[in-house]
């Protein structure tokens, strides 16, 4: 191999990360994200008086006007997630290429799982930490810590910038 398995990953990772941080501030409009939140403040504090008030055949109509905001903003949060899904399962592709079915040591000690199963959320809970991983383990763990680390570097470049 040409370049370590970890960094490799961790620059793809990395690259990734930026490029849907960029995906999604190009095609999700932050003005319409925060209309549609205090719209549905507004909806749920009507919900609130209604039930107060014992109005139950008008909690179903503001029920169902809280829904369709729900959609209008899930329909613009969506637009970024198909645009960079292609991105992510060609990424995907090349490691699976590249380092599937190999183990390599981490930059950094991961979660050890004694055995990880999606329907049984006790075999979630980690048992210790390792260094030796393959490239689904290095690639969440490593996504998840770029994309902190790059929403700290905005929210600290907006405040700077205001």
């Amino acid at each position: 191999m040409i370049i370590d398995p970890a960094i490799a990953i961790l620059i793809f990772t990395i690259a990734l990360a930026i490029i849907s941080k960029l995906i999604q501030r190009k095609f999700v409009d932050k003005d319409k994200i925060k209309s549609f939140k205090a719209r549905l403040k507004e909806k749920q504090a009507e919900i609130k008086k209604l039930v107060k008030e014992g109005k139950n055949d008008q909690v179903g109509a503001a029920q169902k006007e809280m829904m369709s905001i729900n959609g209008e903003m899930m329909q613009q949060t969506m637009k970024a997630t198909w645009i960079s899904l292609p991105l992510f399962l060609v990424f995907f592709g090349v490691m699976s290429f590249f380092y599937g079915g190999i183990t390599f040591t981490s930059l950094i000690p991961l979660p050890l799982f004694a055995s990880w199963a999606i329907w049984n959320p006790a075999s979630w809970i980690p048992i210790g930490m390792t260094i030796t991983t393959g490239y689904y383990k290095a690639y969440f763990f490593y996504y998840l810590i770029a994309t902190i680390v790059i929403t700290i570097i905005e929210k600290v470049y907006n405040k700077v910038k205001k």
